[in-house]
């Protein structure tokens, strides 16, 4: 006789089993190119251990290539609780989503997706953990800020650093077209003049959201020499946890911030839009 599975109602839209089979583990996947340098499954792996969660988050290596398929098939998989999205899928996952939050829909960049009906529920947190992880130590209000990247981690960040309240703010790229497109986003968004120029000598906080740093022998993404001796320069760029732009910016005289902040100050929001029970106080 063939099994059929319930058709119980599922938050997500999906059915679940039978209510007398077991719970599944929750499946996570962080879906990258490269992807080697992602922290994600550490840090969320000892969290699912610390709290009792039977969930794991397992790294995929997925090409632009492919990742319409990639997010298609994970849909089908009936314990996938939700996916990670890190470099270069970003915007293409706000593409895909068929429902984002409003920074999400606003920087047209999603880093992390949730099942629901027919499809994928988007949530950008990037700029949310930068900030917040600057402002531990520092604050960007009031700074007159310097962004290099434009693509999903940079959209993200540069939309937080305006809700941050910062003097005002730059954007550069490879691709100029690409701050040009970004600037008239925050444009239309907040009202504001954003240039498009490199960081220079005016600037209080220079960040690099670009790829460049994760290869010993990438070009620097930005020129530490033309800041003032007291800027600070930060990096997304989480693995190596020192990239080369802050050892030299250090050299120089610059403060530092590495890229581990961001992740580990939207570690909780994320666990949140995922679902997940939270620790008993």
């Amino acid at each position: 006789m063939t099994h059929r599975r319930s058709m119980e109602s599922h938050p997500s839209g999906r059915s679940t089993s039978d209510s007398g089979s077991p719970p599944m583990t929750k499946a996570f996947v962080i879906l990258g190119d490269p992807i080697a340098q992602a922290r994600s499954p550490g840090v969320f792996n000892r969290l699912f251990r610390k709290r009792r969660v039977d969930a794991v988050m397992t790294p995929m290596l997925v090409s632009a290539e492919y990742f319409e398929k990639a997010l298609s098939d994970l849909r089908t998989v009936d314990n996938m609780a939700g996916l990670v999205i890190t470099v270069p899928h970003k915007v293409a996952a706000a593409r895909l989503m068929k429902m984002g939050s409003r920074r999400a829909t606003l920087a047209m960049a999603a880093n992390a997706l949730r099942p629901c009906q027919d499809g994928w529920e988007g949530d950008l947190f990037d700029g949310e953990g930068f900030v917040r992880g600057m402002v531990e130590g520092r604050t960007v209000a009031g700074a007159r800020c310097a962004l290099v990247g434009c693509g999903g981690a940079g959209a993200a960040i540069s939309f937080a650093l305006l809700e941050a309240g910062v003097k005002s703010l730059s954007l550069w790229g490879i691709d100029p077209r690409k701050a040009e497109t970004l600037g008239d986003r925050l444009r239309a968004a907040y009202g504001w003049e954003i240039s498009i120029a490199p960081p220079d000598m005016t600037t209080d906080v220079a960040i690099n959201a670009t790829p460049l740093g994760m290869k010993s022998d990438d070009p620097l993404p930005i020129d530490v020499v033309s800041l003032r001796r007291n800027a600070i320069v930060a990096d997304a760029i989480m693995k190596p946890p020192l990239t080369r732009l802050l050892m030299e910016a250090r050299r120089c005289g610059c403060g530092i911030h590495a890229g581990r902040h961001m992740l580990d100050h939207q570690v909780e929001s994320i666990w949140s839009f995922f679902g997940l029970p939270r620790p008993e106080p």
